[in-house]
């Protein structure tokens, strides 16, 4: 399977689009490619797994199994932001005896650390070639926290009359 293919199961074919012609239209706004051309880069890219390309908030990488923990201490990261010049991301690393990664709190859970709105200090901002240690587990794109049609309450119940 293609990186491609691994992206359209994770995130499905809307989202994974919906990321790539954003890439595809900044690529074509900072270097004045054709349309065609920035799609050929990009697809290529994000098929090769390059983080350039793929890097995006809500998702989790981890570090690779080969990589030596003394190069990438921390073992997750989760995106918090794309920004132009990286990525600003949060350690997801609950040791207390990780010297100089662990910016947490014992209290918080490892899922929430990254999120929780009164924690501070938990994250930097980086290039997007630090993720060339890791490799993407997770990614939650925003399209998954909107509400379906049928959970907001205006679907009619079959069978029902008009009001």
């Amino acid at each position: 399977m293609t990186f491609l293919g691994f992206l359209n199961q994770l995130i499905g074919g809307q989202a994974l689009g919906d990321h790539l012609s954003a890439a595809v239209n900044d690529l074509i706004e900072r270097e004045h490619v054709t349309r065609s051309e920035a799609y050929h880069r990009i697809t290529e890219q994000a098929d090769a797994g390059d983080p350039a390309v793929i890097a995006a908030a809500r998702q989790t990488w981890v570090r690779h199994p080969d990589v030596d923990p003394e190069e990438a201490p921390v073992p997750r990261l989760y995106v918090l932001e794309r920004t132009e010049t990286g990525i600003v991301v949060a350690y997801l690393d609950t040791d207390p005896h990780t010297v100089g990664v662990y910016l947490g709190q014992n209290s918080l859970k490892l899922e929430h650390q990254a999120l929780d709105d009164h924690f501070t200090g938990a994250e930097a901002e980086f290039g997007t070639d630090l993720l060339e240690l890791y490799e993407l587990e997770s990614w939650e794109p925003f399209e998954f926290l909107l509400p379906t049609v049928g959970g907001i309450g205006n679907i009619r119940p079959k069978g029902a009359r008009k009001s």
